[in-house]
């Protein structure tokens, strides 16, 4: 809102109905009429206008010594000054047209303008002066307005930008700041008609655009954000470093991660100095499996910040994945020093997730997971315990929420699944709350099918999600996800439901005050960690790991030809994800190769990095890399019926096989296990237990290696452990997904039934 630039696209004054700047504004000469101050004005306002203020400040010049007495000459050549950044000329210019006319308060409104890029004060000071010289100058208000805005009163910046709009209604600029006062108060819905106003009226504003996909995705209205984010990019590429952050993180939100990477990489070429930048690039790289790119950005991290304990953690968690080695105990070595306490450190906090497939101490995973936890209190207000239920009436059922981002074809799912279509639906009513990508699959549909009520929650706030789970009046609410991608612990923080449960998503503490329990058993969990948690211990009787055993109808295998394997030797196999895959487990299993004639290990295909450096890894131990064979990714019907032609599954330390496990024990392949000290290291062995396996539970990588290699030199002992095991599988609790349910049920109703009891009590005294 100045004066020079209210000529913009103006009509030239000839009367040729062209645009100024088409018809005379490009040599500045009139065509019929001689060269006046006047004149130089209207073309200097059309140079202005159309970019090009050198010439501007050319044709003001001229003006200004045609007609020094006026004072609007100068003070416009002080607007041009000031846009070509030379404030200090500017400045003078200004006061000089002022010294001339010290009532105008255009004059005033520039050198306001000039002045506050360094001083505010001066500068509402300045735009005071205007204000009493003319109280409804729309450009008067708009400035205050924002100086208003900048110190945080909010309610003064509003009141000034509704004046302006007085004089000047449906101006973007003040619809625009307007919605910026409103939006920051709150006051949404305001804030968004200001928005939608200004692109009613100048459909391609990039201001108002970018604001508006804020806004929306503030609301978690994800797809409208990405598209008001993408029109402002389309408009307009000049966007400063956090346009670019927010609008990948709403690309991630709407799950598209390629996009949102590059929107990252956007921001880091305007700030490449960026550290928590460099690290979200290398979070969607790892999402994407580009390893070597996340590398690249988590060491620029470490440039930046030496410290960082996250990006160290990541880092390490990147070679894992590509099985690269080199260097990775000095990885530990440095991730074990650094946890040695649970105080938080902004920045430094490392993923508890990948540590589980680090060797560390329980009490290290306790002191990461706490720090974590303690950066994710949820900042809304908690419900009431009044709000929540627990003392239910007489024949009132139980009501039971799963919270899970992975309600579709995913390893928790291939577990889960039964259970909930178990549920004894006399005594309980379950809800699942979905805050994960929809999918419309078989598996999904069968998954709302198993439901009372099934809720899809991906597009809500962590907060809204929360209040729905209040209003439902959840008993007890179960965690599915804990540190795991789409997780939004913000829900479990608020405490919406009287009990809390982390179950099976992630196999270790929580470290947060807002988990009542972490479901379990004797075996993953022994008395001995309980310290080392801060969810109590509640034990399901036989096994912390429910089976869907429906899920193996399907396809037939093609024979062991077919999937690149040996007709007649031993074929060891591993399915787990290659960060499982620890170096000193891989010289097991190399060992093992050499001692087995014609022997192979089957592997999960992993990325193509991984895959190239364990076969190099397998040739620098002397065994020929042919002997290490990726199976293809196949439909779960598929994969599960060729198992049949595993003869031993060999697990993995510290982060045993879990849904992997259970699919080739339900497919009649032994898992031979190694059990350690943490929960994440005793999963397999506790599975192996619950078919009556405990023979192929060891204690040491010695035994674990001595134990393979003596049941594949046995090839009649191998076959009747399979045989064994053939047998147990309908026999034994890990598959008895009847008895599970009637437990996990039983106990459920027993835990909520001593909370209300205990609640009695207390308001009985």
């Amino acid at each position: 809102m100045n004066s020079i630039a209210i000529a913009r696209n103006a009509p030239c004054p000839c009367g040729s109905g062209k645009r100024y700047k088409d018809c005379h504004g490009r040599s500045g000469q009139e065509v019929g009429e001689p060269v006046t101050a006047e004149s130089l004005l209207r073309d200097a306002q059309v140079a202005f206008a159309t970019g090009q203020a050198p010439r501007a400040y050319e044709l003001l010049s001229r003006a200004a010594a045609l007609a020094p007495e006026r004072s609007d000459l100068i003070r416009e050549r002080a607007r041009v000054e000031l846009a070509l950044g030379r404030t200090e000329v500017s400045e003078a210019s200004c006061r000089s047209a002022l010294d001339r006319a010290p009532d105008d308060p255009i004059g005033w409104n520039l050198l306001g303008e000039i002045l506050a890029r360094s001083d505010g004060s001066a500068a509402e000071a300045a735009w005071q002066r205007a204000l009493e010289l003319d109280p409804d100058s729309a450009e008067t208000h708009f400035h205050l307005g924002n100086a208003a805005r900048r110190r945080g009163m909010l309610d003064a910046a509003i009141a000034h930008y509704e004046h302006a709009l007085r004089s000047a209604p449906s101006h973007a600029g003040v619809l625009n700041n307007l919605g910026l006062a409103l939006q920051s108060l709150g006051q949404l819905d305001r804030a968004e008609g200001c928005y939608r106003e200004v692109l009613d009226v100048d459909p391609p504003h990039a201001d108002a655009l970018a604001n508006l996909a804020t806004l929306l995705h503030d609301q978690n209205r994800v797809d409208e954000a990405v598209d008001a984010y993408n029109r402002a990019v389309a408009v307009r590429r000049e966007f400063p470093v956090r346009f670019w952050i927010r609008r990948a993180a709403a690309l991630t939100d709407a799950g598209q991660i390629p996009a949102a990477a590059a929107s990252l990489r956007e921001a880091a070429r305007l700030d490449p100095d960026h550290m928590p930048l460099q690290a979200d690039i290398a979070s969607l790289s790892i999402l994407q499996q580009e390893y070597d790119e996340a590398e690249v950005a988590l060491k620029r991290a470490l440039e930046l910040d030496a410290d960082n304990l996250y990006a160290v953690t990541m880092l390490a968690y990147c070679h894992l994945q590509s099985c690269r080695w080199d260097g990775i105990d000095d990885f530990f070595a440095t991730i074990r020093e650094r946890l040695q306490d649970d105080a938080p450190r902004p920045r430094f906090d490392p993923a508890p997730f990948p540590l589980l497939a680090m060797p560390l101490s329980p009490r290290e995973h306790l002191n990461a997971a706490r720090r974590w936890a303690r950066r994710r209190e949820a900042p809304m207000e908690r419900p009431s315990a009044a709000s929540r239920r627990l003392m239910r009436r007489p024949g009132e059922k139980l009501r039971l929420g799963y919270v899970s981002s992975d309600f579709r074809e995913h390893p928790i799912t291939s577990l889960l699944t039964e259970v909930w279509e178990r549920h004894d639906r006399t005594r309980l009513e379950t809800y699942a709350y979905s805050i994960g990508p929809r999918q419309i699959s078989p598996q999904r549909a069968r998954i709302e099918a198993a439901f009372d009520r099934f809720l899809d929650c991906n597009r809500e706030s962590a907060e809204d999600t929360a209040r729905r789970i209040v209003e439902d009046g959840i008993d007890v609410l179960v965690d599915l996800n804990g540190y795991t991608t789409y997780a939004r612990s913000e829900i479990f923080a608020s405490k919406p439901a009287a009990i809390q449960v982390s179950w099976l998503g992630y196999l270790g503490t929580l470290g947060a005050e807002w988990y009542d329990y972490v479901l379990t058993d004797r075996f993953v969990c022994p008395a001995n960690l309980q310290p080392f948690f801060t969810e109590r211990f509640l034990y399901l009787p036989d096994c912390y790991c429910p089976s869907d055993t429906r899920r193996a109808e399907g396809a037939r295998a093609p024979d062991r030809v077919a999937c690149g394997l040996p007709e007649q030797a031993v074929v060891f196999c591993c399915f787990n994800h290659s960060y499982k895959i620890a170096p000193a487990l891989f010289e097991v299993w190399m060992r093992l190769l050499e001692r087995i004639p014609g022997s192979v290990l089957w592997l999960a295909p992993g990325s193509a990095g991984a895959r190239g450096n364990l076969l190099r890894e397998a040739e620098r131990r002397g065994v020929d890399a042919g002997r290490l064979v990726f199976a293809p990714v196949v439909a779960l019907s598929e994969h599960l019926a060729r198992l049949a032609h595993a003869d031993l599954f060999l697990d993995t330390l510290p982060y045993n096989a879990g849904t992997t496990a259970n699919d080739a024990l339900l497919m009649g392949v032994p898992v031979l296990t190694c059990a350690g000290e943490t929960m994440a290291s005793r999963v397999a062995g506790s599975q192996l237990l619950a078919v009556g396996l405990p023979e192929l539970v060891t204690g040491t990588l010695a035994d674990y290696e001595a134990t393979a290699l003596a049941l594949a030199g046995d090839r009649a002992r191998l076959r009747a452990l399979k045989q064994r095991l053939a047998v147990n599988r309908t026999a034994s609790p890990l598959f008895d997904m009847a008895r599970f349910t009637r437990n996990l049920d039983q106990l459920l109703l027993d835990v909520a039934a001593n909370r209300a009891s205990q609640r009695s009590g207390e308001r009985g005294r």
